[in-house]
C-alpha cells in the first residue's frame, strides 16, 4: 500500500511534468516565431506564469474528480487505478511530443484513468462525462476558431490603412502580454486536473472515501508539488509541437499571432474562473491560429499538417484508455 502510493505521486508529479514540457511550445510558439519574445525568455516567462496560475482555485480541479470514474471503494484499487491511468497519459504526452504532434493533456488524463478504471471494476460516469468534461473540451476549440476568425476579421479592417512596421511593433509588444495570460489559463486549467488526481490518491490512501472529503480544498503541499514540476517541465522544453503549431500549420504575422493568443487565453481563463470547465490549452491554441487564417490576408492553412493533428485529436482519449486498461492488466497480473 505505501509503495502503490508513493507509485502514484510520483507518476501524477511526473505527468504535471511531461504536461509542461509537452504544452510549453504551444503556448510561447506563436511568440517566438514572431519574435515578441526571446526563445529562452518566453520559456522563463511561461513557466513563472504557470507556476503562478496553478496556485489559483480548485473549481476545475473539483470537476474533473467528480466527472471521471466513480473509483472502486478499496484504497488499494484506487492507488491502482491511478498509477496505471496516469501512466499511461504520461506515456501518450511523451510519444506524441516525439512526434511533434498536439495532443490534449486533459484527454489523455480522462481517457488513461477510464481505461484502467474499468479493468479495476470502477463505474464511468458517462453522463458527468459527456456533460462536464467531454462537451466543454469539444466545444471549447470550435468555440475559439470562430471568435478567432471574428476577432481577425475586425481588427485586420480597423488597421488596414496602417503602417505594416509600427503596427506589427505594436503587436509583439501586445503579444509578450497575451502569452503570458495564456501561461498563467495553462496554469490554472491544467495543475488543478493533476492536483485533482492527487486529492484523490491521498485521501484513498488515509482511507477516506471521495465523496466524503470533496469539499475539502486542495492543500498548499499539494498544489505547490504540482506548481513546480508543471513550471520545471515548462522551462525544460523543447520546440517540437511549437513548429507544428505555430510554423508548419498556418501563416502567422505578429498581429495575428497577438489576436491568436489573445483569444485563447481569454477562452482558458473564462473556462477556468467564470464556468469551472476543463479546457485544452493546445487545442484551444491551435484552433485560434487556424482561426485566423479565414480573415486578413494571405491565409495559409496547411493540410498536411492539419489532417495528423485532427486524427490524433480522435485518438487523444482512446489510445490513453487503451494504454491505461493495459498497464491496469500488467498490475493484475503482477498481483499489486
Amino acid at each position: 500500500m505505501d509503495l502503490l502510493f508513493l507509485a502514484a505521486v510520483v507518476v501524477i508529479t511526473a505527468f504535471a511534468f511531461v504536461n509542461g514540457f509537452h504544452d510549453a511550445g504551444v503556448t510561447v510558439g506563436n511568440a517566438v516565431k514572431n519574435r515578441a519574445l526571446q526563445p529562452r525568455i518566453a520559456l522563463l516567462l511561461a513557466g513563472t506564469f504557470n507556476f503562478i496560475g496553478a496556485l489559483l482555485g480548485q473549481g476545475v480541479a473539483l470537476v474533473v474528480a467528480e466527472n471521471t470514474v466513480t473509483l472502486p471503494h478499496d484504497p488499494h484499487g484506487i492507488l491502482a487505478v491511478i498509477v496505471a491511468g496516469m501512466t499511461a497519459a504520461t506515456v501518450w504526452g511523451i510519444a506524441t511530443y516525439m512526434l511533434a504532434i498536439p495532443v490534449s493533456s486533459t484527454y489523455s488524463l480522462v481517457g488513461g484513468l477510464l481505461g484502467a478504471g474499468l479493468v479495476f471494476g470502477a463505474v464511468a460516469d458517462f453522463e458527468g462525462m459527456l456533460l462536464r468534461l467531454i462537451l466543454p473540451l469539444l466545444a471549447a476549440p470550435l468555440v475559439v476558431l470562430g471568435l478567432s476568425a471574428l476577432v481577425t476579421f475586425v481588427v485586420t479592417r480597423l488597421a488596414e490603412n496602417s503602417a505594416p512596421k509600427p503596427l506589427f511593433r505594436t503587436a509583439r509588444a501586445a503579444d509578450g502580454v497575451a502569452t503570458g495570460l495564456l501561461s498563467l489559463g495553462h496554469g490554472v486549467q491544467d495543475a488543478q486536473k493533476s492536483a485533482a488526481v492527487l486529492v484523490m490518491a491521498i485521501l484513498a490512501y488515509q482511507g477516506i472515501d471521495f465523496v466524503d472529503g470533496q469539499e475539502s480544498p486542495v492543500g498548499w503541499p499539494v498544489r505547490l508539488l504540482i506548481a513546480t514540476a508543471l513550471a520545471v517541465g515548462t522551462v525544460s522544453s523543447g520546440w517540437r509541437v511549437a513548429r507544428t503549431v505555430a510554423v508548419r500549420l498556418v501563416k502567422l504575422d505578429p498581429l495575428k499571432s497577438v489576436i491568436a493568443n489573445g483569444v485563447a487565453a481569454t477562452a482558458t481563463l473564462v473556462s477556468a474562473f467564470a464556468v469551472a470547465v476543463p479546457v485544452s490549452i493546445v487545442y484551444s491554441v491551435t484552433a485560434a491560429n487556424v482561426g485566423t487564417q479565414f480573415s486578413g490576408r494571405r491565409g495559409i492553412i496547411r493540410m498536411r499538417f492539419l489532417y495528423p493533428v485532427a486524427g490524433a485529436a480522435l485518438l487523444a482519449m482512446p489510445v490513453p484508455a487503451v494504454l491505461g486498461a493495459g498497464f491496469a492488466g500488467l498490475l493484475v497480473l503482477a498481483g499489486v
